[in-house]
C-alpha cells in the first residue's frame, strides 16, 4: 500500500468486482465483500472482522492493546536507552562500593563522587573509541 493511500469504507467494497453485473446481482453481498477484499487485498482487521460478523462466523470479542505514535516513541527510547545507561553507569557504581567496603574513602570523598568520575572515565574512553573507528586508526 503506497503512503498515504486511503483505504476504502467496506460499502465501497460491496460495488460489482466482475464485469458482468447480471452474474453479481445473483451474488449475495458478502460474498462480492469477500471477493473485493481478497482482489484489493485489503485485510485489514476490520474488514475482516466486518466480513465474519455478516457471515455468522463473529468470533468472541478480542480486545487487543495498542499504543499511539507518542507512548510508542517514548517507549521505544526508553528500551533502549536503558541497557546503554546500565552499561555505562553500572560498573563504576558497583566498583565504588566495593573500593567503599574494603578500603574506604579519602576524607571528602563520597560514594556519588566516585561513581560519577567512574562514568565519566566510561564515557571518554567510549568517545575515544569511536573516534578511533571512525578515523580508522587503532586496533
Amino acid at each position: 500500500m503506497k503512503l498515504g493511500a486511503r483505504i476504502m469504507p467496506l460499502e465501497t467494497l460491496a460495488a460489482p468486482v466482475r464485469d458482468d453485473p447480471a452474474v453479481d446481482a445473483g451474488t449475495p453481498a458478502h460474498a462480492r465483500i469477500r471477493e473485493a477484499i481478497i482482489r484489493d487485498g485489503l485485510r485489514t482487521p476490520r474488514t475482516v472482522r466486518r466480513f465474519r460478523e455478516l457471515e455468522g462466523e463473529a468470533d468472541a470479542e478480542v480486545r487487543s492493546f495498542t499504543l499511539g505514535w507518542a507512548p510508542s516513541l517514548l517507549l521505544n527510547l526508553l528500551l533502549l536507552t536503558a541497557p546503554f545507561a546500565l552499561v555505562i553507569g553500572l560498573p563504576p557504581v558497583l566498583a565504588c562500593r566495593e573500593r567503599a567496603e574494603q578500603f574506604g574513602f579519602f576524607a571528602g570523598e563520597t560514594l556519588s563522587g566516585c561513581a560519577a568520575r567512574g562514568v565519566r572515565a566510561r564515557i571518554g574512553r567510549l568517545d575515544d573509541r569511536i573516534k578511533m573507528l571512525v578515523r580508522g586508526s587503532g586496533s
